[in-house]
Formats: C-alpha cells, structure tokens, sequence
C-alpha cells in the first residue's frame, strides 16, 4: 500500500472514539488560542492585503473571514484567517513538525465545516486527523527538511490541511489519497521569507491548498499513488526520509497530539527566543539588572537556530520577531516582550540599542537534540563587576512540559480578541470553545466572529 492510500485509510477510518479522551481537551485549547492570535492578527497588514485581494476575486460567500463581515469561498477564507492567525507568530508550535500546525488547522476546518454545514465533532475530529498527519510527516522529515529552507508550517502542513479538509468534506479512501497527492505538488514555502508579510501568508497558503486538493479530488482529478515516497515524489525532494513507515506505522497508536503536543506561546515572536526569554527575564528580576550592568550576553543555541533567527540589526517589526539580539535586549531592558515590542524603524530605547551590540547567539553543542529540544536555550550574562548570572538549558512556558494554565490561555484569549470583539463577546466565544465538539452546527461559532475591520 502506498503512502498516500495509508494516510487516506488513517483520515477516513478514523472517528472520534478511536481518539484519546484527552485529545478532544487539547483541540479545545489549541482552537481558544488559535481564534486569539487569528482575531489579533486580522489588524495587521498582511492580514488586510489578503483580504483585499479576496474581495477583487469574489467568491460564493460560504465562510466567514474573521474579524469582518465579509464572506467568501471556502479555499479564500481559509487563506485569510491563516495570514491572519500567523500575523503576530503569536501561534502555537510543535517541535517534530518544526512549525505551527494550529493556525492552519483551524483556518483549514473552520471553513470546510462552514461550507459543509458540519457540527463541532466534525471540525475537532478534521483537526486531529490533520495533526496527526502532519507530525507523521514531520517525524519522518525533519530536521533534515527544515534545514534545507523549506517553512514546514507550509511545506508539511500542506498535507495535514487536505487531510482535514477531506475528512470534514467527506471524501472517501480514494478521493483522500489523491488529495494528498495533489497537496503533494502544492506544498511549498520557503524560509529566506522569514520575517517578512510572506511568513504568514504560508499559513494560510497551506490552509487552502489543502481545501483545494480536497475540493479538487472530490471533483475526480487524479494523481499519481506514490506521490510521496516515490523515486521524485515528496519525500525525495523535499529532505531525507528518517523512516517514513515508522512514521506512518505510529498513525492512530501513537497519537502525537498526546506525545509531542501543542507549545502554546507567551510571547508574540519566534519560538526559537522563547526559552532565552524566560531565562533573562528571570535573571533580570532576580538581580535586579540594570543595562549598564551587564558586560555581554551569550545565548546558546540548536543548531537549526542561527538559520531562522537570521536578523541580529532588525528594522521591521516582522525581522524583530526572528531576532535572538532584539528579543533577548527587550527581556533585559524591559522585562517584557509583548505586542508593544514590536514597531518598524530604529529601535527607540537607546539602552536597548546599545545592548543589542553585546548579545551573542552561538550554537551550543551542549544541548540535547531531541525534537522536544529544538527550542531550549542556555544564557549566560557576563556583570560589568567581574560576576557571571547563568541559566542551564530549558524549554519554554507554554511548552508541553510547562503549559501555560487554563486561566491564563484564557487571559491570552481575551488580549487577542479587544480590539476586534467587545469584552462580553469574547467571553462567550471562549465559554462556547470550551464545548466545542458540542456545537451543532459550526456556523453558531463563526457568526460569533464576525467583526468590523475592513
């Protein structure tokens, strides 16, 4: 059996009782902070050229882009909300994938089931299934394929996509298996865009190639069965494989959702600086440093890191987001790293300037290489008086070791959504989230959505 027809036999033969009790508890979670950063986002620039571009085009008006009133075709919608929701990169990761799965996940099912009229099980299931096939892949890829320069948010998360859109779509074994075909050639995005608008934008170029290899094998176009594993398939394109069947082996056994799991974000930057983060801030509170204190400042870091935190004298919000000097200087100097960090220009602070000139990020052979792993820092903060403060390698808060508590995924939630919904809103959409698999019909949460942006 080909990879494609195993993948298909997984999406299509799965249902929900054949998933983890747990697992309906973490598609909860990762939809509350997924409608957060996606509402947050959809004031951003990128967010609004998309939507212009989808208002020229006009399209039958089945899904909602949220944040507005405007209502497209399945496919355009699912492109908005996913520049939308990976406009702050304040989405959440997994660490096999080496991306963010969530944001076009949700972007991806929220607007098949739209379209098809379906209830919350149906969306929950189309996002486990989705998951579970991107960290297969991943699994079997990486690093060896992020390192190549491919954006596995995009390049991966392509296939999870159709994978959910053809569940929630209904399409049967050979439909799904020529879907993931088809995505096979759609699949792309590139990581020389980092910190630019076109980071964001794969997520949502992810979320609707994945309708539209779905849409389109649903309508009986074909494609080749071992578009994956074949000799110029997917797999040897795209990177090295470290054990496709083991990998696909794992698919309902071993489900990833519960394994590696969601690292939810709290902070609005790559989660590559999250762990430095954490580790300077507490430093800074502990010793009460002040800029003019500190000598010099080294980070350690994966070897997959210096690649993807590629801008150590940023000048746009965006770059400022993938920079380990700006990230690491705002923990110090501020004590924070938040929405407010992030502006295009000259950095204001001119303490912070000037200690972004003694930060250092080198790679750390030191530190494990588990996929878990990718993400751990270790710092080392050099004192003008002759002491050195340090902090051994961790992972991040938020990470699947250290989640962030509901209460603050909530808080999270709710910061995301003001300047888009009212506070009462808000509140009833995460009240709803929290029954999610309940919802009858999906069109009860996304008229929740709606809001008054352009």
């Amino acid at each position: 059996m080909s990879a494609a027809a195993r993948l298909a036999e997984f999406v299509v033969k799965t249902s929900l009782e054949d998933c983890p009790s747990e697992a309906v508890g973490r598609v909860r979670r990762a939809a509350l902070d997924t409608l957060g950063v996606m509402l947050a986002g959809a004031t951003e620039p990128v967010a609004r050229i998309v939507r212009r571009v989808v208002r020229a085009e006009g399209a039958i008006t089945l899904a909602t882009v949220v944040g507005t009133t405007l209502k497209t075709s399945p496919g355009w919608a699912a492109l908005a909300n996913g520049a939308a929701g990976h406009a702050h990169d304040f989405d959440d990761t997994n660490f096999a994938l080496l991306g963010h799965p969530s944001v076009p996940l949700l972007s991806t099912a929220l607007a098949a089931a739209e379209a098809e009229m379906a209830d919350g099980r149906a969306l929950v299931l189309g996002y486990v299934v989705g998951f579970e096939v991107d960290v297969a892949l991943g699994l079997a890829l990486n690093p060896d394929h992020y390192t190549r320069g491919w954006h596995a948010t995009s390049s991966i998360g392509t296939l999870g996509c159709t994978a959910a859109a053809a569940r929630i779509m209904g399409l049967d074994v050979v439909q799904t298996r020529n879907a993931l075909a088809i995505a096979a050639s759609h699949a792309s995005g590139l990581k020389e865009n980092f910190g630019s608008m076109t980071k964001p934008y794969h997520a949502g170029h992810a979320a609707r190639n994945g309708i539209l290899a779905a849409q389109l094998a649903r309508e009986g176009l074909t494609a080749s069965e071992t578009a994956l594993e074949g000799r110029q398939g997917y797999v040897a394109a795209f990177g090295a494989s470290h054990g496709l069947d083991q990998a696909l082996e794992g698919l309902g056994h071993a489900w990833q959702l519960l394994g590696s799991g969601i690292a939810v974000k709290p902070y609005p930057s790559c989660a590559l600086t999250h762990s430095a983060i954490d580790a300077l801030i507490d430093l800074r509170a502990e010793h009460r440093l002040r800029p003019r204190d500190i000598a010099a400042v080294q980070v350690g870091v994966n070897r997959v890191v210096p690649d993807v935190l590629a801008h150590p004298r940023p000048t746009t919000a965006l770059e400022r987001k993938f920079s380990m000097q700006f990230c690491a200087a705002a923990a110090l100097v501020e004590g924070r790293v938040d929405f407010g960090s992030f502006m295009d220009g000259e950095v204001a602070n001119p303490e912070m300037r000037e200690l972004m000139g003694r930060i250092a990020m080198v790679v750390d052979p030191g530190l494990p290489e588990g996929v878990e792993q990718h993400a751990w820092s270790r710092v080392t903060v050099q004192l003008r008086d002759g002491r050195t403060l340090s902090r051994e390698a961790r992972g991040a808060r938020g990470h699947p070791d250290t989640p962030l508590s509901d209460a603050e995924l909530r808080e999270k939630f709710l910061a995301c959504a003001k300047d888009v919904l009212s506070a009462d809103e808000a509140e009833g959409v995460a009240e709803q989230l929290g029954h999610l698999e309940d919802i009858p019909d999906i069109r009860a949460l996304t008229s929740r959505l709606e809001g008054n942006l352009d």
